[in-house]
C-alpha cells in the first residue's frame, strides 16, 4: 500500500512501502556512522601496541599508525559491514594499492561486522593494506613499523 508523502496533495506523488523502509535504513546507517568515529578509542588491550577501526564511512581510523618491530596492531569492525585487513598484492585488484617491506610476507585477514583481527608486525618498513569488498571506495591504511 503506498504511503502517501506530506506534500502528496500538492504534488499527486506518493511513496511506496519499500522506499520509506528504504529511506529509514539509510537514516540509521547514517547515525551509526557518527558512533564509528566519535568519542575516544578505547584503550588497546594488553599486547597489542595499537587499535585501528573500519568505520562505516567505509575507512580505517587511524588511517595511519606508527608501531616498532615486534608489536601487534589490532584491528576492529565498528560498522555492520564485513571487512577485510589486506596486504597481499596477489588478492587486490590493484597491486599498487599494497605496499609491503622487502621480505616481508602478505597477510589478509577477515573482519566481520563486529569482529577484531590481529597482526604482529616483525620487520621494519611499510605496510599498505587495504580492505579487499571496499577497495574500490578507496578503503585503505598504513601501518609504518619502525626498528625496536
Amino acid at each position: 500500500m503506498p504511503v502517501l508523502s506530506p506534500d502528496a496533495a500538492s504534488a499527486g506523488s506518493c511513496l511506496s512501502r519499500r522506499h520509506v523502509l528504504g529511506l529509514a535504513a539509510l537514516s540509521g546507517l547514517a547515525a551509526l556512522g557518527g558512533c564509528a568515529t566519535a568519542g575516544e578509542p578505547s584503550p588497546p588491550p594488553p599486547g597489542v601496541a595499537v587499535v585501528v577501526s573500519a568505520t562505516t564511512l567505509l575507512a580505517f581510523s587511524p588511517a595511519v599508525v606508527q608501531i616498532k618491530a615486534g608489536d601487534t596492531v589490532e584491528w576492529r569492525n565498528a560498522s555492520p559491514f564485513g571487512h577485510t585487513v589486506t596486504a597481499d598484492p596477489a588478492l587486490v585488484k590493484n597491486p599498487a594499492n599494497v605496499r609491503l617491506p622487502k621480505g616481508a610476507r602478505p597477510f589478509n585477514g577477515p573482519l566481520p561486522a563486529g569482529g577484531t583481527y590481529r597482526h604482529k608486525f616483525n620487520r621494519p618498513g611499510t605496510y599498505d593494506y587495504v580492505c579487499l569488498p571496499h577497495e574500490g571506495a578507496g578503503m585503505k591504511g598504513r601501518v609504518v613499523v619502525t626498528a625496536g
